[in-house]
């Protein structure tokens, strides 16, 4: 199963750098990622698809939260019945 984080993120200088540098350092494997700018709000909208896992993912929601540019997180399970799942490699369409 396959974990969606889907947050956003103030657009300073290094912030989307410092987020995927705390998934790497956790331990998470990113199968994908997508970002959206939100010039409305002044926000990028970022969303990180994590493989599965043996690590915990509310520990890494804990340390992404803490992460200063960080404004909003919500974490979805994905399952493969997902329509925005490709079947056959588990990876996004």
């Amino acid at each position: 199963m396959t974990t969606r984080l889907t947050l956003l993120l103030r657009p300073a200088e290094g912030a989307l750098l410092r987020l995927l540098g705390t998934v790497q350092r956790r331990g998470f494997e990113l199968a994908a990622i997508r970002t959206e700018a939100q010039p409305e709000a002044g926000l990028w909208r970022v969303e990180l698809d994590l493989a599965a896992g043996s690590r915990d993912i509310a520990n890494l929601r804990r340390q992404i939260e803490k992460l200063y540019d960080v404004d909003s997180l919500i974490d979805e399970p994905l399952t493969e019945a997902d329509p925005e799942l490709d079947h056959e490699t588990g990876a996004a369409a």
